[in-house]
């Protein structure tokens, strides 16, 4: 478990920016964390990242008291145990569609009596260092449930699904959901704004969180003035790339 809790300030209001981390990188993540996100989203659904390389972001992320959740498709359920044994502040669940997989997104992320997880002395509980009973309380409290509506069933299902005891946030997927709209990846076309419109509408209903992501800075006052705390500002490698090519051209245009 990291050692801030994200959830509670998620929860107090306070914003938060994070970002999708796809580099599978211990240096990488560490500048994420020194530029001063609040958090990272490791993403497990369209990397090829190694668990050896998923270890060292994770140690490197602790070390820096950086929150990181990992994304991962709900079809691999196996992935969830180690994550959070090694020190994942909580889960992304990708493509979730109805209720029945948000409660198994619930079940996967805690201890008994809400959930299944399985108990053993590792590096969230400092190999049994800590008491385990008071760890288990702590994960209760600060282990973060989020999961993906990335389709039109999902949104069909979304009432349902927000309204599941254990989950906290709902994390919209405008790129997948706007290709199950037929308009692949028109993020910005009016129908799928207003769909992500009407996403968070439901999940306020619900009384849970919402997490944007906000294709510019009037997006970002927007979620905020509706009371929208949580916001993943793109993805590691198209930062990266868009970094070097204004780079590039600075200097190109100088010569």
């Amino acid at each position: 478990m990291a050692t801030s809790s994200l959830k509670s300030r998620l929860f107090a209001g306070e914003a938060c920016f994070g970002l999708f981390c796809s580099i599978p990188s211990a240096v990488a993540l560490e500048q994420l964390a020194v530029a001063g996100y609040d958090f990272v989203i490791i993403d497990l659904e369209h990397t090829l990242i190694s668990p050896e390389q998923l270890e060292t972001m994770l140690l490197a992320a602790r070390a820096q008291r950086l929150d990181v959740l990992v994304r991962v498709p709900l079809r691999a359920p196996h992935l969830v145990l180690p994550l959070l044994d090694a020190g994942a502040a909580g889960i992304v669940f990708a493509r979730v569609e109805d209720a029945d997989q948000a409660r198994q997104a619930v079940e996967l992320c805690h201890y008994a009596p809400r959930g299944q997880r399985g108990l053993n002395s590792t590096r969230a509980s400092r190999y049994g260092a800590d008491d385990l009973a008071a760890y288990t309380r702590g994960a209760a409290a600060d282990t973060l449930v989020v999961v993906m509506i990335e389709s039109r069933q999902g949104l069909d299902h979304l009432a349902a699904i927000a309204g599941v005891d254990g989950v906290d946030v709902v994390l919209e997927g405008a790129a997948d959901l706007s290709q199950s709209l037929g308009l692949h990846w028109q993020t910005q076309h009016p129908e799928v704004r207003a769909t992500i419109e009407r996403m968070y509408a439901i999940t306020r209903s619900a009384g849970k969180a919402f997490c944007a992501l906000p294709r510019d800075p009037q997006a970002i006052r927007h979620w905020r003035r509706q009371g929208v705390s949580m916001f993943v500002l793109g993805d590691d490698r198209g930062i990266m790339r868009r970094a070097h090519q204004a780079h590039l051209q600075t200097h190109k245009e100088i010569s």
